[in-house]
């Protein structure tokens, strides 16, 4: 009873069939509407990850942002989070099948409008490109706020209108327009850090958007009218659904807490090591491809002591190495008498 009461009390009313009904034709594709919806959907993505890639090259925040405006992607995962929760393996199949071709389509867009003029850019000197070419635990958790918002926005007929913030809360699209663009720069690695940080923000999005649907009341008013053994089998299909869905996302969870907290404590060390010297921290990358840590530093003069940075991290890093990289830098100032 008590589950009942909370979950009204975010719908804003019981859940019943009716309301069932209305979120499952906003949420999936199916029946007569399903190719006028397919159009709108491809049509909306084609056209956001175009935005998005020529956002990304141009390095133009607010053309990104617009990307996420119009792209549809939400769309397909809120409704998958919704055929789970209600354990509808039919509606599951359809929602992650229409997922992976958006998916497809966005990458196979920002690898073509980016190949023929590949030549005219550095990759590495973009920042909305390198910005999104490895998870962060802040985007995980971004992205799991954002799923409880988009579920709670798509169940209540009150706060639709709240889905377009949804919507740039969280980077879906420009992830993988990034990672056709860095495929056609041919930064094959960069592109995969790219393509995690969209499974990473893809994961947490469905799971918590399972969550909420299911608290409100959802599959209890979708089985109500069901046989027994139809509502076990749900129950059973929606639990794996759950289980598949929470064990990549747990993986790599545990992946961004071991980076970050390799990040923390190296920037905290080497700022010990850099007291009195030269040289100042300007990035400390954890996500290079030989799995060591990378720290750029910046000034001039001699380094301390490398034993002693050694010594410092030692049991710091998880077994990782640490790599020293130094840009030397001279100040000079011109008087005038």
């Amino acid at each position: 009873m008590k589950i009942n009461t909370v979950g009204s009390t975010l719908h804003g009313g019981p859940v019943d069939e009716s309301e069932v009904q209305r979120v499952r034709e906003a949420l999936l594709f199916e029946g007569s509407v399903l190719r006028k919806k397919l159009v709108r959907f491809f049509c909306l993505l084609i056209l956001a990850a175009s935005i998005a890639t020529f956002g990304l090259l141009g390095n133009d925040i607010a053309v990104v942002i617009g990307a996420m405006i119009v792209a549809p992607l939400m769309l397909p995962i809120m409704g998958l989070a919704f055929s789970v929760s209600i354990g509808d393996r039919t509606a599951i199949f359809n929602t992650l099948l229409i997922s992976l071709g958006g998916i497809v389509t966005a990458i196979a867009i920002g690898f073509i409008l980016t190949l023929p003029i590949a030549g005219f850019f550095q990759p590495e000197s973009i920042d909305q490109i390198m910005n999104r070419t490895a998870p962060r635990l802040l985007d995980l958790l971004a992205a799991l706020v954002t799923g409880l918002a988009g579920a709670f926005a798509l169940s209540r007929r009150d706060v639709s209108d709240t889905l377009p913030g949804v919507a740039i809360a969280v980077s879906l699209v420009p992830p993988l327009a990034n990672v056709g663009a860095l495929l056609a720069f041919g930064k094959t690695s960069l592109a995969m850090g790219s393509l995690l940080l969209f499974i990473t923000n893809y994961l947490a999005i469905l799971i918590t958007g399972t969550l909420v649907f299911g608290l409100m009341g959802f599959p209890q008013a979708s089985l109500i009218k069901r046989s027994i053994k139809t509502k076990h089998k749900a129950i059973a299909i929606t639990l794996v659904a759950v289980i598949i869905i929470m064990i990549p996302l747990s993986l790599t969870s545990y992946s961004l807490f071991v980076s970050n907290s390799i990040k923390a404590r190296v920037y905290s060390l080497s700022n010990d090591w850099l007291a009195g010297s030269g040289y100042r921290i300007i990035d400390i990358n954890t996500e290079t491809a030989d799995k060591s840590v990378k720290m750029i530093l910046l000034g001039e003069g001699e380094l301390p002591s490398l034993d002693l940075l050694q010594e410092q991290s030692r049991g710091q890093t998880f077994g990782r190495a640490i790599q020293i990289e130094t840009i030397h830098s001279s100040a000079y100032i011109i008087l005038y008498e």
